[in-house]
């Protein structure tokens, strides 16, 4: 039963995440500048840093992790009602900020609790995501439909949204922090001793910079060429369909290679993609170029989550997990949209989407040593984290 309530949950919650992806289109249309945009869509990421480790603490602490969950979920909901009363740059910041500090925390709480759970009763964790990427297409193609004339419903919509996924946390499975259990507390450092977790950030940062300026302008700019609220919804639909194969058959696939030889995937297909979509202008040829898209879940964020979930101790399971999504959408997310944001001010969206393109080229060809090393010495320990 409660294994079934994880494919709810995840449904349920992404369609928030999937209506997101419209954000800076909204923020475009109440009359931002692309600097006001790129300061929208990373002062409060910056800002989130500050509170992100600390409640990653908390998560591997606390007696329930759902109820924990619940209560972020609860404080977004009413952020999302605020947020979409105000038109001005400066209190849309300020509320954007407290909004992002639950948001960016929920996430790695929930994949945590569905890590844990899917590990202890044996279960594949890759349908239970699944669902997630079909919530996320159904939150794109509704804001689409219901929204398509005008944006200004998108932060309530995203509001009921996550009102929805708070009724469905209270039935969550009840994951202890293990810290709670031991009545240990472990420092935050000690996650950052393993030399291969922290590379393993680093790493996840240099490719998330690019990844996050996309997030942060792909709908403007897919507007700025040409295209309709509609269109964009659709494009967004086939852009991730590759996502469903993948996560149905993950498990299986992720220990066919490494997680560092997946990260060398994820570079050079992400590579080609924005190349791709710096040049295309044909509807279903930019499609073409979004298929490569499936490699940011799968090689920088769902191999990586795996490998993290056996490679940390298990009394900082959530902490690292926190610190994954930190990385992604954190870090990548200031540098990607804030100096991207500014960038743009000046320079084309789609010269800087060729820019990445090239650079994500150059830092696969830079990492091959350290993927060489980090192979080796885990060969050497025996023991497979995938």
């Amino acid at each position: 039963m409660q294994y079934a309530v994880l494919f709810v949950f995840h449904f349920v919650s992404f369609i928030m995440t999937g209506a997101s992806t419209f954000l800076s289109k909204y923020y475009g249309d109440i009359g931002m500048s692309p600097g006001q945009i790129g300061l929208l869509t990373s002062v409060p990421t910056l800002v989130s840093l500050a509170f992100m480790p600390l409640i990653g603490t908390w998560t591997d602490r606390v007696a329930h992790k759902k109820y924990l969950l619940a209560a972020l979920m609860a404080c977004m909901a009413a952020m999302c009602f605020a947020v979409g009363r105000f038109r001005t740059f400066f209190p849309l910041i300020f509320l954007v900020c407290v909004y992002q500090v639950f948001s960016m925390s929920s996430r790695p709480i929930s994949n945590t609790i569905s890590l844990e759970y899917t590990d202890r009763i044996h279960r594949p964790y890759g349908p239970v995501r699944l669902l997630g990427t079909v919530g996320y297409q159904v939150g794109a193609l509704l804001v689409g439909w219901l929204l398509r004339d005008s944006l200004k419903g998108l932060y309530p919509f995203m509001g009921w949204s996550v009102v929805a996924a708070l009724a469905v946390a209270f039935f969550l499975p009840n994951i202890e922090g293990h810290q709670h259990a031991s009545k240990q507390k472990v420092p935050m450092r000690r996650l950052f001793a393993d030399r291969h977790i922290a590379t393993l950030y680093v790493l996840i940062f240099l490719a998330s910079i690019t990844t996050q300026f996309y997030m942060a302008f792909y709908s403007k700019y897919m507007g700025d060429i040409g295209f309709t609220n509609s269109q964009i919804s659709v494009i967004t639909l086939f852009s991730v369909m590759a996502e469903l194969p993948f996560l149905m058959f993950a498990d299986r696939i992720a220990p066919k290679l490494t997680v560092w030889q997946w990260l060398l995937v994820g570079y050079v297909c992400n590579g080609i993609r924005w190349l791709g979509l710096a040049f295309a202008r044909s509807m279903w040829l930019i499609v073409l170029f979004q298929i490569p898209g499936v490699t940011v879940l799968a090689c920088f964020e769902f191999f990586t989550a795996l490998y993290l979930n056996h490679r940390a101790a298990p009394e900082q399971s959530g902490l690292a997990q926190m610190m994954l999504s930190l990385t992604i959408f954190g870090a990548g997310n200031i540098v990607g949209s804030m100096i991207g944001g500014q960038i743009a001010e000046f320079v084309p969206t789609g010269t800087i989407f060729a820019f990445n393109g090239v650079m994500l080229l150059v830092l696969a060809a830079a990492q091959l040593p350290v993927t060489i090393r980090m192979m080796r010495e885990e060969r050497a320990e025996g023991r497979s984290y995938l």
